[in-house]
């Protein structure tokens, strides 16, 4: 029972999925966009589309073991297409004017995810709470403030992940924290300031 729920929580906050939620939220509830659906759409191929049919392609060419990319030199890979399928998004959004916390989000998937895959070289961390840690601060940003709904999900996540054995306590606190930090520098100093 323990590990069904650890399982239907590691796919309800799948990074794809929170990506798709968090770049809709952006979207439909910015007052500054001229193109929504065109907006979200780019957002969602160049996060969740592009990513899926990539990990779909390298698990059926042998590259990844399973979906998760469970063994940590099989990551590097996927983080790498990650990367570019990003840093694509991210000047596309640029070059279409979508909203600055949309651009700045899409951003931080690009210079995150190369951080991680570097950081993935040497030691696994926790791709799961990574992906929420980074939303979450955009959502906070963009006035969706509930913490304690908030928290419960990181939560749920970090735990989920521990119980299944993706990772220790310690990849999961370190991709919550290491999310958090460098979404809010990053969309704080680089977005927002005026």
């Amino acid at each position: 029972m323990l590990l069904k729920l650890a399982n239907f929580f590691s796919i309800l906050f799948h990074p794809m999925v929170v990506a798709a939620f968090t770049f809709g939220v952006l979207v439909y509830g910015s007052d500054n966009n001229s193109n929504p659906h065109l907006i979200f759409f780019i957002s969602f191929l160049f996060t969740t589309l592009l990513t899926i049919a990539t990990v779909l392609f390298l698990k059926k060419e042998g590259e990844i073991s399973d979906f998760d990319a469970s063994i940590r030199e099989q990551r590097v890979q996927p983080l790498v297409y990650g990367t570019i399928y990003y840093s694509f998004g991210f000047f596309l959004l640029k070059y279409l004017q979508a909203p600055i916390l949309v651009q700045g989000l899409m951003f931080c998937y690009a210079l995150n995810t190369a951080i991680v895959w570097l950081i993935t070289r040497y030691w696994k961390i926790s791709i799961h709470a990574i992906g929420l840690g980074g939303p979450l601060v955009a959502l906070w940003i963009f006035g969706i403030q509930e913490p304690v709904i908030m928290s419960v999900s990181m939560i749920l996540v970090c735990i989920s992940r521990i119980i299944l054995k993706a990772h220790t306590p310690t990849q999961v606190i370190a991709g919550i924290a290491l999310s958090i930090g460098l979404a809010y520098t990053e969309l704080t100093y680089l977005f927002l300031k005026t």
